[in-house]
């Protein structure tokens, strides 16, 4: 099956690392262009700036805080400028701190919900001018099999993760009757991206795998697979779904 992006434009939130970076990668051997997001750090923008290096005339760099308005709104003048079109929107950047209910301050709740929950919204929101001019339409949140299943000490990240499941189907709902846009949500488990090889030591790696029926944790290809699968015309009937990329952890 050949997935066709030649001369597409997809803007992919949070991707000068792990999943976003892979997305952005494969897309752009495809023969897309890729919009590439960062909030703050600059080092992994320089580093992807290197990696992309060859599709130079193809990607367009913007650091934007996608919970600000003001950010959002500029990010997406920039696209215009530069593409004048935008046929996918993948909302992959995230925000995640560990805290117990009692822990957690409201300062810190109200921000993961903001990146989470309001950045995602936001960046649908001023993505609808272009899209709607987009012969094949597409919209990805990345969220987690944690908005579907929640563990402890996660509070604000399970239930910005469940309302993003929700955001993705009220936004199919909507767009798709009038604009023909689809909308879907990629749920992925523990991911082995670069961050969680550094988060975690090789003996919590194996026992957290250990637990999953596959016997093994997700690669960020597996993320990167389903999330192409959903932005090609051959998911063109899918819509307003849940797709979980976990290995059958949510079995248990």
């Amino acid at each position: 099956m050949t997935l066709d992006f030649e001369g597409y434009v997809y803007l992919i939130t949070g991707s000068t690392s792990g999943m976003g970076q892979g997305m952005a990668k494969e897309l752009l051997e495809n023969g897309a262009n890729v919009i590439i997001n960062y909030s703050h750090n600059e080092e992994n923008a320089n580093e992807t700036r290197e990696l992309f290096k060859e599709y130079e005339d193809h990607t367009l760099f913007v650091k934007a805080d996608i919970s600000n308005e003001d950010d959002v709104k500029n990010l997406f003048k920039k696209i215009k400028e530069k593409f004048g079109r935008l046929d996918g929107l993948v909302n992959n950047a995230v925000y995640d701190k560990i805290f117990s209910i009692e822990d957690l301050s409201a300062e810190e709740y109200r921000k993961e919900l903001d990146v989470n929950v309001v950045g995602r919204w936001l960046c649908i929101k001023y993505a609808i001018p272009l899209l709607k001019e987009s012969k094949r339409p597409r919209i990805i949140n990345i969220a987690s099999r944690l908005g579907t299943k929640p563990i402890g000490d996660s509070v604000a990240y399970c239930t910005s993760e469940a309302a993003t499941i929700m955001l993705t189907q009220c936004s199919a709902l909507e767009l798709t009757p009038k604009y023909g846009i689809k909308v879907n949500t990629v749920s992925p488990s523990m991911t082995l991206t670069p961050f969680a090889k550094k988060s975690y030591t090789e003996d919590e790696i194996k026992e957290t795998a250990s637990k999953n029926p596959s016997k093994r944790l997700g690669e960020v290809e597996d993320t990167v697979n389903a999330a192409l699968f959903l932005l090609s015309d051959k998911a063109d009937y899918i819509n307003g779904e849940n797709l979980n990329v976990n290995g059958g952890i949510l079995l248990k």
